[in-house]
């Protein structure tokens, strides 16, 4: 039997079991920043995926972020190995969000877009490229328990650029759209933190004294703010600004929380460096800065090889009956930068598609878990033929 049609097929009679192993992981809490419950799930992926032969290990990151899941199952085989990477930690809403099948048929709960649906295809392609016998490559895993909060305060990026190089192709399992599409680009981040000192004094009797940092903020906004390029992807923005002690005293001490966002590296160097800069000079004698980096999502930079799987990915899926994908860029980070850095060919948000990630209204498409399902395990299957594209 054609192997197409034994994937079709087996997708066909196990979607309760499919739709069930999303269903379970989305039920287990993984809230970041909540360290328990982060190796609780860790754990308990550890024992799935172990379930069907994978050889895997745990990475911990830090004291408080969910530890590195890193798998592979078939070591022994020949040819580069092929990887699904993503993460299981979920953004902290309040409150429970088990899983569910709304009145439209859309799957909800806290996670089932973002991205535990990506786990679940990752481990129903696995499982049956077992059964059916296909053998012919190795393939890893490596999940995440700290990517909500782009791996601040973590050792993730440092383990990710050891255990990602080696592979032929990444496809990393985070949520898709609504409508069919590969993400081959992402923008990074410049998450910064400038706290400015000032002198602090009474503001009627002692006015002369003082320095005021709220000032001195104020006139290094317009200079942050500048450093925005439209046409290079980058923009950088004041977000949040807390400053002062007293209605009636000079500001002593002003924070400003900066957001900013690059596509391309070079542009996120540009910006760190024009903020060590900003915050060295000062436009009020008496005042001074500081700056910290709170954390830290490389672009994802497009480049012919991820264009060329997802072109690849993208095939397949119409010679399937099913739409093709478009390679478009988008603005969140995402772990493919950290495996692309790597020097492995990655494409991005081909787990479950829906909408609302990071709230309470966050949904997927049901159906879109068992077509991604069908995609990639042809893609798997068919791997040669992209190593042939890119001459490997």
């Amino acid at each position: 039997m054609d192997l197409c049609k034994e994937i079709h097929d087996y997708v066909q009679t196990h979607q309760n079991e499919i739709l069930a192993t999303w269903r379970d992981i989305v039920d287990i809490p993984s809230k970041v920043n909540q360290k328990e419950d982060l190796e609780n799930c860790c754990n308990k992926l550890m024992t799935l995926f172990e379930g069907i032969g994978f050889k895997v290990e745990k990475h911990e990151v830090s004291e408080t972020n969910g530890p590195l899941l890193f798998g592979t199952l078939g070591a022994d085989r020949p040819g580069k190995p092929i990887l699904f990477s993503g993460h299981y930690d979920t953004v902290p809403l309040p409150g429970d969000h088990p899983f569910r099948i709304d009145e439209q048929g859309h799957a909800r709960g806290l996670g089932c877009h973002d991205m535990k649906g990506g786990i679940a295809i990752t481990y129903h392609i696995c499982r049956m490229l077992n059964d059916l016998g296909w053998a012919e490559r190795p393939v890893r895993i490596m999940f995440l328990g700290d990517e909500e909060k782009g791996h601040s305060g973590s050792r993730a990026g440092e383990i990710m650029a050891k255990l990602a190089p080696g592979a032929l192709c990444d496809f990393n399992m985070e949520s898709a759209t609504l409508e069919p599409s590969i993400t081959v680009g992402r923008r990074g981040d410049v998450m910064t933190k400038m706290t400015i000192h000032g002198v602090g004094a009474h503001s009627g009797s002692d006015f002369l004294r003082g320095r005021s940092a709220v000032s001195e903020a104020a006139h290094k906004i317009p200079l942050i703010e500048a450093l925005t390029d439209i046409d290079k992807g980058t923009t950088v923005i004041v977000t949040k600004i807390e400053g002062g002690t007293m209605l009636n005293s000079v500001p002593p001490i002003c924070t400003m929380m900066i957001d900013g966002r690059t596509t391309l590296m070079s542009e996120r160097h540009r910006i760190m460096a024009a903020m060590e800069e900003i915050a060295a000079s000062s436009f009020i004698d008496g005042c001074t800065a500081e700056v910290s980096f709170e954390e830290y999502m490389p672009p994802f930079e497009p480049n012919d090889d991820n264009r060329k799987l997802a072109a690849f990915v993208s095939d397949i899926a119409e010679e399937l009956g099913f739409a093709a994908r478009e390679a478009v860029r988008v603005g969140g980070g995402s772990d493919a930068s950290h495996v692309a850095m790597a020097g492995v060919p990655a494409i991005c948000s081909v787990g479950v598609r829906g909408q609302f990630n990071h709230t309470e209204n966050e949904y997927a498409l049901v159906d879109s878990l068992f077509e991604q399902t069908e995609v990639l395990a042809n893609a798997v299957v068919r791997i040669d033929e992209f190593a042939a594209r890119i001459g490997e």
